[in-house]
């Protein structure tokens, strides 16, 4: 998965303690942070930010992000080579699989990707998935493994099994009829559009086509089967690249 030239000035410019290896595809390196978690929107704000809370979290990891090494999800492989990740599960008394660290090759789990929105970029990648992560992983090394997941995270189950949990929401959400601008069914006080909406509106889509059986009716309404459904849709597709 290759990255513009655009891309590695962005880079450059906004993490110069992150190297780009163009010939084995990968960024090694520090890559520091500043960032907090915002209770009204559930996200975590990054930025020069200058109001000190307890969630203002100020930190730099040791990572690598391998470009063309993709895991389930179809995110590059992130590694947080530090190996902090090891020293905070040790304090916490906890296992790195409930830092979301896989334990078979000790890659960061960065959430789940639909497969309908595969477009790869390398901004919203770091802000919306590599920083929340070891913004996350501070938190805990702050505050431990409880108080982060009853704070601010409501968590799935690990691996495949965490992606069956998400999407059989999202199809929950897909059934039911609401716009763009309505609070978005999952209760972030979001609205629809800015929230899970890239999720559920290609599972719609889905839903009110129809039925292969050339019944005439909308596939939802008949011969639609949840777990049939999951295995087709989350069958392993990757990003463009």
């Amino acid at each position: 998965m290759k990255i513009s030239d655009d891309e590695i000035k962005w880079l450059k410019v906004n993490f110069p303690n992150l190297q780009y290896d163009g010939k084995f595809q990968k960024i090694v390196g520090e890559l520091d942070f500043c960032a907090a978690y915002d209770d009204k929107s559930q996200e975590v704000i990054i930025g020069n930010l200058t109001d000190e809370t307890n969630f203002l979290i100020r930190d730099v990891f040791e990572v690598e992000i391998c470009l063309d090494d993709l895991d389930m999800n179809g995110w590059p492989k992130v590694y947080e080579v530090g190996k902090r990740h090891q020293e905070i599960a040790e304090n916490c008394n906890s296992e790195i699989i409930d830092l979301h660290i896989n334990p078979e090759d000790n890659s960061c789990c960065l959430g789940i990707k639909s497969p309908d929105n595969r477009t790869f970029r390398i901004e919203p990648f770091f802000h919306e998935r590599v920083i929340p992560f070891l913004y996350r992983l501070s938190y805990v090394e702050k505050f431990g493994t409880d108080i982060s997941s009853n704070d601010h995270w409501e968590e799935y189950a690990h691996g495949d099994e965490g992606i069956k949990e998400y999407f059989a929401e999202m199809i929950n959400y897909a059934k039911s009829n609401f716009g763009r601008n309505d609070l978005c069914p999952c209760g972030s006080g979001k609205k629809y559009k800015r929230c899970h909406f890239n999720d559920v509106e290609p599972i719609k889509r889905h839903l009110n086509s129809s039925c292969s059986c050339q019944s005439g009716k909308k596939y939802k309404e008949c011969h639609f089967n949840e777990d049939e459904f999951l295995k087709r849709y989350l069958k392993a597709e990757t990003p463009n690249t």
